[in-house]
């Protein structure tokens, strides 16, 4: 099968991203992950440090090549709080995934000094910050790699991309056929449509409170085990690179949208008495979501659903989408990142892409204040 397109989308992102050694894209984010940490030389047993509020695509793959998540907890950011770094002894963690969680690095300068005073090395989560900065420099190319949504990995050497490939050679899987490919496109379609309908704000509300409730009652949703390393990394089909690639070329549309609205929430939060999400003065960046602490989350959430409006409120647990009862599969014990668990309870988040509106905003802003 041709891999011209899936060539093309790489050769565009590695520019697009200002890497220095290259791209690689696959079917999933948590595949291209899972080939990052083989060639990074992680072993079985080997920690890798992830941020307390994460998504379970991170600590799959963490867990596919046999290795122990470490969770560190959160600061005001929602990322890695450096003191968590600096209190691990030094080589005891064989990479840390820095996690720049909706699009915000943190306190990034304290991070990488942090990683690099532990010996640690540094895998960067950009799937919330394509096209973000700190100062001057492109997030994603601070750590030996990164991570990128809808499955795309850059490296920042060639000899990492050179191990990258051996991996590649030697675990993953081809690209879809034609007939798994068209199968997902028209999936992604309709994905869309749905989404545009807003149905989705009001399913999504009645999904989280159904695990909410369940997570209480200490039922599980996880599977036993994990699927084993050979065959599970697929490289990108071509219609799914072909389509990417479009949307790369027309990022800067999208990319001022959000710049445009994350004003505007800015704008109308502080009118409203709102706290604004705190951000470092290095950080030039777009917020894929923007958070907010509430009293009343599951309140908030039910009365944006039910008139259609994206006030979300996953995360539900620090590795979402899990409950209670799935989170010591995956090395998670209840306690351990209080601050991670208490800010969970609180948070929602809004959107800043084309879905978001003056008028929306305001009546999502009339929801929070009324629960708050």
């Amino acid at each position: 099968m041709s891999d011209r397109w899936r060539r093309k989308y790489e050769e565009a992102f590695s520019r697009f991203a200002d890497v220095q050694g290259g791209a690689r894209a696959f079917g999933l984010g948590r595949h291209a992950l899972v080939i990052l940490l083989k060639a990074l030389d992680v072993h079985p047993g080997d920690k890798i440090g992830v941020c307390a509020f994460t998504c379970l695509a991170v600590v799959e793959a963490v867990k596919v090549c046999e290795a122990i998540p470490v969770y560190l907890d959160i600061d005001e950011h929602l990322c890695i709080d450096p003191q968590e770094i600096l209190i691990q002894d030094t080589g005891s963690l064989k990479a840390i995934v820095l996690q720049h969680t909706f699009g915000n690095p943190g306190r990034f300068d304290e991070l990488l000094t942090a990683c690099n005073k532990i010996g640690a090395k540094i895998i960067e989560d950009c799937a919330h910050c394509l096209d973000c900065y700190w100062g001057d420099k492109k997030l994603g190319t601070f750590g030996e790699c990164a991570v990128h949504a809808r499955g795309m990995l850059t490296v920042n050497s060639i000899g990492l991309l050179e191990k990258v490939d051996r991996q590649i050679e030697r675990f993953a899987a081809a690209a879809p056929s034609v007939k798994s490919d068209i199968i997902l496109s028209c999936w992604l379609q309709a994905y869309h449509l749905f989404s545009q309908s807003r149905l989705d704000c009001y399913l999504g509300y009645q999904y989280s409170r159904l695990r909410s409730m369940l997570r209480f009652r200490g039922k599980s949703f996880l599977k036993n085990g994990f699927p084993p390393l050979p065959g599970y990394p697929r490289l990108a089909g071509e219609m799914k690179a072909k389509a990417a690639l479009t949307q790369l070329e027309n990022w800067h549309k999208l990319h001022q949208i959000r710049l445009h609205n994350t004003a505007m929430i800015e704008e109308s939060f502080s009118n409203a008495g709102l706290s604004l999400w705190p951000k470092q003065p290095q950080a030039n960046i777009t917020m894929m979501r923007y958070p907010l602490r509430a009293y009343k989350k599951w309140e908030i959430v039910h009365r944006a659903g039910i008139r259609g409006l994206d006030i979300a409120g996953w995360y539900s647990s620090p590795v979402h989408p899990l409950g209670a009862g799935d989170l010591t599969g995956v090395d998670y014990h209840t306690g351990s990142c209080p601050r991670a668990e208490g800010t969970i309870e609180r948070l929602v988040h809004l959107p800043t892409g084309p879905s978001l509106n003056k008028h929306k905003l305001e009546e999502m802003i009339r929801i929070i204040n009324r629960d708050s």
